[in-house]
């Protein structure tokens, strides 16, 4: 009996040894080889990512330059510039100037500050007023700087100043300065008989340049921005610092290379054209060190489940009376396993195609000319149920085990719990029976997971593929996908995003227009039909000049509508209230309208028009409300409140406030504003002793004369006048 347990026992060992001592040898096989592979497209999509970063970048300042280069042969310029004293009373030129000197629409979100130097007149004006140039509080150190700008030969150039302490530093914004520092553009003109006649600056603002570094962050890129030998925009100081350790050395080509503090970069660099910045872009190595180490701590898994299986084996062999169900047990067990491992497989993309159609020949497992990644979340916060990633995957993994059959037979292979995502792979014949497959599977899905566990559900859908050894690109679209901000919500708070085809993206042949669509959204937003009708028109007209057509010309349409639908979600309007049982068909329905005609009237008339309409109901019900709650706000601001402040803080767009106030009040939003000033100006000359300056700096004007004039242009005297008369 002894001689036969031990045995056994050996019999299992050398078992057990024969399943460990491979799968040892294939983890760090499999290590070596992911971490030769990651290197070599790390490195690619780094140099690719540099590129863009360059390009973004460039195409903004080039932007800035080419446009206060073509503004200096404005007339609002010329204007500035022929003015021999400070021109504080003339209002509409100067407000004209300001405008100008901020930027167009597209480019006063990267403008922080000016400075228009009249350095023939003796004059300054930037944001904070207008000022002589003998009356400035540091008059030193602008008269240095033109001294400076004399000596350079360049009329239009970038100037580093970011090592500078502008006046305007910290929180108190004291008036009566010129800001220097940061970031400038500098542009100045100079006539030989008279030497510089103007200097203007134009300070950048970096915060919002940081912010088309965030794409590239949330993909594990960090970028760094310098200008001349100075930090412009970093977003690890890590990377920046080896960077430049190693830029002392000399010339620093994209590779390898380790920080001060011992760590170690992959560095792509580029420089700038004629902008003088150099672009670095890198990733840390260690993340992607660390990605190889599942394939060990995979190994060692496998070796533990077959150490376990092998010890079932066991006692299933001495428990004989049930051999034959055990057996099968196991079988049947195995078999999903190794599907779901199969599929697990391949959305890590480490299997070729040899490998994949083995496997598929092995198990029986069907082929398809086409396929489709379908992921899913439940949405817990929206029920109110913060929980742990934990019982989130328990939670995913039991509606996977419990889907309806007639919904399971229509899986590739089997569905898994990959990255806290539910993944289902649909395959068909062509792309479009996969496309209703999908579009059916979706359905069935959705209506079961809210019915059975009451969670609304967000879904990511990936692009049709035809290889398998595409699935893990189409897990990564799925992810994106599932993670989008801009999910189109039903009535049951179930979500879709099809994932975009960031290819589509590229500058040089987009045919889709975002500033257009903002226009558009803007005009639905504002229930203004004749407007949106004429931006739907331009929009259209322009994809049939450009020729979109087939999955191109479906994906604009898709996302067009898309950005419309969410504006009624963003008031709280289900679509169903708006279009019936025909919310399901809107964006199906539209991509298979040709015609440039038939398509805008499509549009308008199924879906812009009745958005509107629910829009204006809904608001009209509200629009008492909305004056009161206006008024209150200028009220406890002091007249100190800009319309759009109103609008973000009331959800509202500005030019349905002034529509509203207009129709309640029969006045304007300046005109309550104006009015609200005027009464504290009269308390305040008629109950105070406070002087003409000193209420005007507590009404938050920036120039005495400004109030005089405002207070003289609505009541018919000056300040003075009517506190002398009242009193008496």
């Amino acid at each position: 009996m002894k001689k036969r347990v031990k045995f056994e026992n050996r019999l299992f060992l050398q078992f057990l040894l024969l399943v460990t001592v491979p799968l040892i040898v294939m983890g760090i096989v499999s290590y070596d080889i992911y971490i030769k592979g990651e290197t070599a497209k790390s490195r690619q999509a780094l140099e690719s990512y540099c590129e863009s970063v360059a390009n973004e970048y460039e195409n903004v300042f080039s932007s800035i330059r080419e446009y206060y280069l073509d503004s200096t042969g404005s007339t609002s310029v010329k204007w500035l510039v022929n003015q021999q004293e400070v021109p504080y009373s003339k209002y509409k030129e100067l407000r004209q100037a300001q405008n100008l000197l901020q930027g167009n629409y597209f480019l006063s979100k990267y403008i922080s500050f000016y400075n228009f130097v009249n350095v023939k007149e003796g004059w300054v004006l930037n944001k904070y007023g207008m000022y002589s140039i003998k009356d400035l509080k540091n008059k030193k150190e602008l008269e240095q700087f033109i001294g400076q700008q004399k000596d350079v030969l360049l009329s239009l150039y970038w100037l580093n100043r970011t090592d500078v302490i502008g006046p305007y530093h910290g929180t108190v914004k004291e008036s009566g300065f010129v800001d220097l520092s940061g970031e400038l553009l500098v542009v100045k003109e100079e006539y030989s008989s008279v030497g510089m006649v103007y200097l203007l600056t134009v300070r950048l603002n970096t915060d919002q340049l940081s912010r088309l570094s965030e794409p590239y962050q949330k993909m594990g890129y960090d970028v760094t921005v310098l200008s001349g030998k100075k930090v412009l925009m970093e977003t690890n100081q890590g990377l920046t610092e080896t960077y430049l350790k190693a830029a002392e050395k000399g010339t620093l080509k994209s590779g390898i290379y380790t920080s001060p503090g011992g760590k170690k970069y992959r560095l792509s660099v580029k420089e700038s054209g004629g902008n003088n910045l150099t672009y670095i872009t890198g990733m840390d190595m260690d993340k992607m060190n660390r990605g190889g180490i599942p394939y060990v701590l995979a190994s060692a898994a496998i070796i533990a489940v077959f150490g376990i299986l092998l010890v079932g084996l066991r006692f299933a062999a001495v428990a004989f009376s049930k051999p034959v169900l055990m057996l099968q047990k196991f079988a049947d067990d195995q078999n999903v396993q190794i599907k779901e491992l199969f599929l697990t497989n391949l959305l890590k993309g480490e299997l070729n195609m040899e490998k994949i159609q083995e496997t598929m020949k092995k198990y029986e497992m069907e082929s398809w000319n086409s396929y489709r990644l379908i992921a899913i979340a439940c949405k817990f916060e929206e029920k109110g149920e913060p929980l742990p990633q934990e019982e989130k995957d328990r939670i995913n993994k039991e509606i996977i085990l419990h889907l309806p059959d007639y919904v399971k037979e229509a899986f590739f292979v089997s569905a898994v719990l990959y990255n806290h995502m539910a993944l289902f792979m649909i395959g068909e014949n062509d792309d479009v029976e996969v496309d209703n497959k999908t579009a059916l599977v979706y359905k069935q899905i959705k209506d079961h997971v809210v019915d059975q566990y009451g969670y609304p559900v967000a879904f990511g859908i990936s692009r049709t593929f035809h290889n398998l050894t595409h699935a893990g690109r189409a897990c990564e679209e799925c992810s994106e996908a599932l993670h989008s901000k801009n999910h189109d919500r039903n009535e049951n708070g179930a979500s879709l995003v099809l994932y975009d085809d960031y290819s589509l993206m590229d500058p040089a042949g987009n045919i889709y227009d975002k500033i257009m669509e903002d226009e558009l959204s803007g005009a639905v937003d504002s229930c203004n039909e004749e407007e949106a009708r004429r931006f739907l028109e331009l929009i259209v007209g322009r994809m049939e000049v450009k020729g979109a057509s087939g999955m191109e010309r479906t994906y604009y349409v898709t996302r067009l509508l898309t950005a419309i639908l969410e504006i009624p979600a963003k008031a709280s309007i289900s679509l169903s209230d708006i279009f019936g049982n025909e919310q399901y068909n809107v964006l199906t329905k539209a991509a298979n309208v040709y015609g440039q005609k038939e398509l805008v009237s499509y549009m308008m008339d199924e879906i812009l028009s009745p958005v509107m309409n629910v829009l204006m109901e809904s608001r009209q019900a509200s629009a008492s409300d909305i004056v009161k709650e206006v008024t209150r706000m200028i009220k406890e601001s002091g007249g100190n409140i800009s319309l759009n402040e109103c609008a973000e803080t009331l959800s509202y767009h500005p030019n349905y406030i002034s529509r509203v106030l207009k129709k309640e009040k029969g006045i304007s939003f300046t005109d309550l504003i104006n009015e609200e000033k005027l009464k504290i100006a009269k308390y305040m000359l008629l109950t105070t002793t406070d002087s003409i300056a000193v209420i005007s700096t507590k009404l938050n004007y920036n120039n005495v004369q400004n109030f005089i004039r405002f207070f003289k242009n609505q009541i018919g005297t000056t300040p003075s006048a009517y506190r002398k008369e009242h009193k008496e």
